[in-house]
């Protein structure tokens, strides 16, 4: 069934639906040799991993899922035929009914070493009771492991210039003028309104008439600027214009991308953010979106998704970001739904239920700015074990 090849370092591994562990394992103990242990049902995450390790792999069938005489079988099996070598277990990953039995049997060899690899990129030794980290994190290895590629499919915070920074303040201060018709005009689009967008180099939204407007031009190579140009009116202000010039402008104008690049901004001084990654598409196929997350940071040990909302207008958005965040991210991802106005405490007892962190730029954070409080938060929750 198993080819018997004497190579020194064996890595055996359980395998189940999340592949993430199983590929930190492998990092983790460098081993010369990998066996997969696998169901039918986890067959297609085996061919994953092995797209992304340079390793002699041993071929083998699957394996019952609940049988535990045929478990027990290839435990024995694989300890038996294993047993000259130095062999590492990993249990994170698979099926309880395969854990439990694979560690029984390989707790007993004293060539043996029980492996777990929690959320946080740390690897116990079952054997030792310590732990090891420090493993290296390949934040798009992961994405790639879980079927959700995000090579060309987002953008680098570095890619906005001085220019750009200037107008996404000035977007801020603009929108304060008056917030009902700046949000009509530039954030809270129509599924029309969101398609002339896309596909139109110039164009103008009207509000109230022809008095409240926002148009644009759109550059035409990467070395030209977008502009927009925003005329807003208030009963106690009067009336006003502003023309808005950089790379970057319409990006930053329309749907909130000023808020998301102020965030990203707060983001990039944490230091546990390694990469920042900002309108990131997953891709379902060419030219059509799967999903589409604000933002990603990489932290060096585990991925953190960020939505960003001046406000929260639909609860349910709550869960579908949640959903986001698992099926993009595996188990081990956190996600934190930041808004510029408070948050609810329906919004925030909700994002808790999904295990969700929260977080609002106007909170009192006890004399802290929006930046520190945030760090603070995340430094506080990002080590958490998900539950759920």
């Amino acid at each position: 069934m198993i080819e018997d090849i004497q190579m020194g370092r064996v890595h055996i591994t359980l395998v189940g639906g999340q592949p993430a562990p199983v590929y930190h394992g492998i990092v983790a103990t460098k081993p010369e040799m990998v066996v997969f242990i696998y169901s039918e049902e986890s067959k297609q995450v085996v061919e994953l991993l092995k797209r992304e390790i340079n390793i002699p792999i041993v071929e083998q069938p699957s394996l019952d899922p609940v049988d535990p005489v045929e478990i027990l079988r290839r435990a024995n099996y694989l300890a038996e035929n294993y047993k000259n070598d130095e062999v590492t277990v990993n249990i994170s990953s698979g099926l309880k009914s395969w854990s439990h039995l694979f560690g029984v049997v390989f707790d007993k060899q004293p060539n043996a070493t029980v492996v777990y690899m929690d959320q946080n990129n740390v690897l116990w030794n079952y054997r030792t009771m310590q732990s090891v980290t420090g493993f290296a994190f390949d934040m798009h290895t992961l994405f790639r492991l879980y079927g959700n590629s995000l090579e060309n499919n987002y953008r680098k915070l570095s890619t906005y210039t001085e220019e750009d920074i200037k107008v996404a303040a000035k977007l801020e201060n603009i929108r304060k003028f008056n917030y009902k018709s700046f949000n009509k005009l530039l954030s809270l689009l129509s599924k029309e309104q969101k398609q002339t967008l896309e596909s139109s180099n110039q164009g103008r939204f009207n509000l109230n008439g022809f008095e409240d407007y926002v148009k644009w031009n759109r550059k035409s190579n990467e070395d030209d600027v977008d502009e927009v140009e925003i005329a807003l009116s208030s009963h106690s202000k009067g009336f006003k214009k502003w023309k808005l010039v950089s790379p970057n402008a319409m990006d930053l104008a329309f749907n909130s991308g000023w808020f998301e690049f102020k965030v990203a901004k707060l983001l990039s001084t944490w230091n546990k953010a390694k990469e920042i990654c900002m309108n990131c598409h997953f891709q379902f196929m060419q030219n059509l979106d799967k999903n589409e997350v604000d933002i990603i940071v990489n932290t060096g040990t585990k991925i953190l998704f960020v939505e960003c909302k001046t406000q929260i207008s639909k609860i349910t958005d709550i869960d579908k970001f949640r959903s986001v965040v698992k099926a993009y991210g595996g188990t081990g991802s956190k996600g934190i739904f930041i808004t510029d106005a408070k948050m609810s405490d329906i919004a925030k007892k909700k994002c808790e239920e999904n295990g969700l962190l929260s977080f609002s730029l106007q909170n009192d954070s006890f004399g802290l700015t929006a930046e520190k409080a945030l760090h603070f938060v995340l430094d506080s929750e990002l080590f958490n074990i998900n539950t759920k």
